[in-house]
């Protein structure tokens, strides 16, 4: 995956070239499995192999678990290393293991183990130490706040502009109670900078061998700032209120097939830990060793380990965007793996002018299929780096995570809709739906158009709602709603309510004070105008929107 710079990669040739006599080669192999071995597992005991918000989404989301989900066996985990082999990552979905080896030769006899299908040779290279040294925290940067009509985004509002998304966040719907799995090369500084203080951070977890998730590279910090920073009047994230996961896959050291191995692997511990949605803005067509390289005609989703993975997240029940590629202008033009996977939303650059990037890579897909699906802003995209400064980024880097955070806003509107209904919304609203080509894909998503449509899709209420720890009813007239707290957990003015009317404008914004109940009053027009209203009731952790007939 290319997206350093060119100073950086000429360090790390004269480092390799300083000590590439002294240290010895190693090698990692991908080998398959026949089986996962003996294991005292059942599908109908999730509990002891998934998180409970994992079986959860899974329920919402009709997905069943099934020996896919198994782990392996960890008595074949000491046999292989009774071979000589070292696990450096593994696979339950795919049955696989990574070994690392000293010798290529090694390989042979852990091929002959019984329970080993096929070995395939994915990494070359040399053991390299990487130390994590102290960063300290850094400061706030003096970034004015922005004067403008929309002034809550600041610096994004040209970009919520572009997909009339603003009306979606200004209504409250960011993304609070969903979880995001961001699977990129690092978040070097991400716990010390200061746009990060308010993220809700779920959990990290590191799948590559060497190297630090908070040091490795920045590239994750760029794209998580576009979906998590809430600094209103200056830069506002596409779903500041979701929670965040941080999952590093990239060895940014070199480019073999193996990264596809650590990224599978981010994939299963996200699926086990309940996220609802991946972002990855990673892809793979060229290897430091040519003859592992992609062809064109490999990009058909079954070729890519990546692609078969992301595929496999999203039957698991994760909603998958990832980012196009930055081929557009380059020899090999074409969007790159796991872009050419069937199930995933794959996005193209656009500029806040709606353009098309010149570098974003191009469709469709080597069996026909229409990539890019989508486009979102990747060209001049508003982020933070590594220095904790805001400024602009190009990539589809980064479309692709300002998609994903529009649709996880989107999603936690009702949170029980089918990750396939939620798709095809989306890409009914763009704006090139009826006519989609090898650039754009669909188009630009409509989130305004959206929002309506996925609020049609809540299940209607009769006039009231007694549930959840609250209390909808109207007075007698009809001319007001009255909003109780039933047994609360937090202090009152933790607590707040949003109504909405049918074409999603907020028509109150009301916050819990010193008493558990608050009075709503009903215009005229408001009554005569709408079937029904939208109730969205929030604590700090969770939000519920209640669709109310009048």
């Amino acid at each position: 995956m290319r997206f350093l710079f060119t100073t950086i990669s000429i360090v790390f040739l004269s480092i390799v070239c300083a000590v590439g006599q002294q240290i010895p080669l190693q090698y990692k192999f991908r080998v398959y499995l026949s089986d996962k071995g003996s294991g005292d597992y059942s599908a109908a005991d999730p509990d002891a192999f998934l998180s409970r918000k994992a079986i959860e989404r899974k329920k919402r989301q009709g997905v069943a678990i099934d020996s896919t989900d198994f782990p392996i066996s960890a008595d074949y985990f000491i046999q292989m290393s009774h071979a000589g082999g070292k696990v450096v990552s593994f696979s339950k979905w795919f049955r696989t293991m990574v070994v690392e080896v000293p010798d290529s030769a090694r390989i042979e006899s852990i091929a002959a183990l019984p329970f080993i299908d096929s070995v395939k040779y994915v990494w070359r290279g040399r053991a390299r130490h990487q130390e994590s040294r102290y960063r300290p925290r850094l400061e706030k940067t003096d970034c004015p706040p922005v004067t403008a009509d929309h002034s809550y985004f600041g610096l994004t509002d040209a970009q919520f502009g572009v997909h009339n998304a603003r009306k979606l966040l200004l209504s409250g719907f960011q993304g609070k109670g969903l979880q995001v799995g961001v699977i990129d090369a690092g978040f070097t500084n991400y716990d010390v900078i200061p746009y990060f203080a308010e993220t809700r951070l779920a959990g990290f977890a590191d799948f590559v061998p060497t190297g630090c998730l908070f040091s490795a590279n920045d590239h994750g910090t760029k794209v998580l700032s576009t979906m998590a920073v809430l600094e209103p009047r200056r830069m506002v994230g596409a779903s500041p209120e979701a929670s965040f996961w941080l999952l590093r896959s990239e060895d940014v050291t070199g480019e073999y097939p193996v990264e596809e191995d650590y990224w599978l692997r981010a994939a299963e511990y996200a699926d086990s830990v309940g996220v609802d949605v991946i972002n990855t803005s990673l892809g793979y067509n060229d290897f430091d060793d040519e003859s592992l390289n992609y062809t064109h005609a490999d990009l058909t989703g079954d070729h890519s380990l990546m692609s078969l993975a992301a595929d496999k997240a999203y039957d698991k029940g994760m909603l998958v965007i990832v980012s196009a590629g930055n081929e557009g202008n380059k020899p090999w033009r074409k969007i790159t793996a796991p872009g050419d996977a069937r199930k995933v939303i794959t996005v193209g650059a656009v500029g806040t002018d709606s353009l098309i990037a010149s570098f974003s890579s191009r469709g469709p897909s080597a069996n026909g299929r229409v990539k890019p699906d989508l486009v979102s802003i990747g060209k001049a995209t508003v982020t933070v780096g590594y220095n904790g400064r805001i400024g602009t980024t190009n990539g589809t880097s980064l479309s692709s995570p300002f998609l994903a955070g529009l649709m996880t806003s989107l999603w936690s509107v009702n949170p029980f809709l089918h990750r396939d209904t939620l798709v095809d919304i989306v890409k009914r609203s763009a704006n090139r739906y009826s006519a989609p080509d090898t650039i754009y894909g669909y188009g630009i998503p409509d989130f305004g158009k959206a929002m309506v449509e996925v609020l049609q899709t809540l299940r209607p209420y009769s006039r009231k709602v007694e549930e959840g720890g609250w209390n909808i009813r109207p007075d007698f007239s009809g001319k007001s709603y009255t909003i109780t707290l039933r047994n609360p957990e937090y202090s009152f003015d933790a607590y707040a309510v949003k109504v909405l009317d049918e074409a999603g404008n907020v028509l109150a914004n009301v916050a819990f004070e010193k008493e558990d109940t608050v009075r709503i009053p009903l215009s005229k027009e408001v009554r005569k105008t709408n079937r029904s209203l939208f109730f969205t009731v929030s604590d700090p952790f969770s939000q519920q929107t209640y669709r109310i007939a009048l």
